[in-house]
């Protein structure tokens, strides 16, 4: 047995660069790890940075909706709809960078530490709206991060047993150091390419007509229209006429095959 968090994953509300989350289009169905801190800028996840587990992460829109205390507190602090997220670290199991987390998060729990843990999500973007493009309409959440510096200081997490295997005398791994330098996570959402192309391709709807003349469709993840993919090259760009953005077909079918 780990030790036990709960506390706000995504809030509907502008984060630090000016982004907003819609709750109702996040898809929770495949949110299952929780990390520290955030994957690499290529959106690689290590196994060891896999530091627990999630257990609960459902949306919450109106107080109305909260079903104990736990929910209430998150929605006093947040406001606005939010993603309500339970999870168990691997520190039971005596996970390194687990402990490391446990001590960290019982640490910043006392009133008069300035230091606040908090949570951002990590997946991809389905969807984007909004004049400026700066809202998420649709979302894949595959798990959420414990940083020490989230983007939306709303999506905060709190402590939900007290364990003595938070007390171990255990010093944090040196990248929740290198992030304290930083001014914040660059979004609130940290996004992986594959995790996208791979719920596109689950979803793609072939013909025989389709098949036979050698291409496919896929939405864009960028701009959600759907755009038309052949299968027959890699070298075509494969662009969307709406919004340009591109996959190679070496993307998609690495994403695929993985």
């Amino acid at each position: 047995m780990g030790t036990k968090v709960y506390g706000i994953g995504a809030a509907q509300t502008p984060d630090n660069v000016g982004e907003t989350i819609v709750i109702a289009g996040m898809n929770l169905d495949k949110c299952r790890i929780l990390s520290d801190e955030h994957a690499d800028d290529e959106g690689t996840l290590p196994m060891f940075r896999i530091i627990g587990a999630i257990t609960k992460a459902i949306p919450i829109h109106t107080e109305q909706e909260c079903q104990d205390d736990r929910q209430r507190k998150c929605w006093r602090h947040a406001a606005v709809p939010f993603i309500y997220v339970e999870g168990e670290l691997a520190d039971g199991t005596e996970h390194p960078d687990a402990l490391s987390a446990a001590a960290l998060i019982k640490f910043c729990q006392q009133p008069n530490i300035p230091l606040k843990i908090g949570l951002s999500v990590e997946g991809g973007t389905l969807e984007r709206g909004g004049p400026d493009k700066k809202t998420l309409m649709q979302t894949l959440a595959t798990g959420f991060a414990i940083t020490v510096k989230p983007c939306n200081p709303v999506c905060s997490l709190f402590l939900m047993n007290d364990l003595a295997k938070s007390d171990r005398n255990i010093p944090p791994p040196a990248r929740y150091f290198e992030a304290l330098k930083k001014s914040q996570s660059k979004t609130s959402l940290i996004e992986n390419r594959d995790v996208v192309l791979k719920y596109y391709i689950e979803k793609l709807k072939k013909s025989v007509s389709d098949y036979m003349g050698g291409f496919t469709h896929i939405k864009c993840h960028n701009c959600g229209n759907a755009v038309r993919f052949f299968k027959s090259t890699e070298s075509m760009p494969n662009g969307c006429a709406h919004c340009g953005d591109s996959f190679s077909m070496s993307d998609i079918w690495k994403a695929l095959n993985r």
